[in-house]
């Protein structure tokens, strides 16, 4: 699913965290590409992965929208 918005939220709490892309990719088991896209807003994440990208952030799902 396409979303125009950024998810800046997302790569706000990534870096706070000190994690690259990569690092984060790996902790959330999906491509390094896939966290740029999420990021960018080109691709919304699924549920489970919004769910994983959360968790590994110490967040809400809701905190990263």
């Amino acid at each position: 699913m396409a979303n125009n918005k950024k998810m800046l939220n997302l790569l706000m709490r990534r870096k706070a965290a000190g994690l690259t892309q990569k690092q984060l990719a790996n902790i959330v088991d999906v491509s390094s590409k896939s966290i740029s896209l999420y990021e960018t807003g080109a691709v919304f994440p699924r549920r489970d992965i919004l769910d994983k990208l959360a968790a590994a952030l110490n967040c809400e799902p809701k905190d990263l929208i």
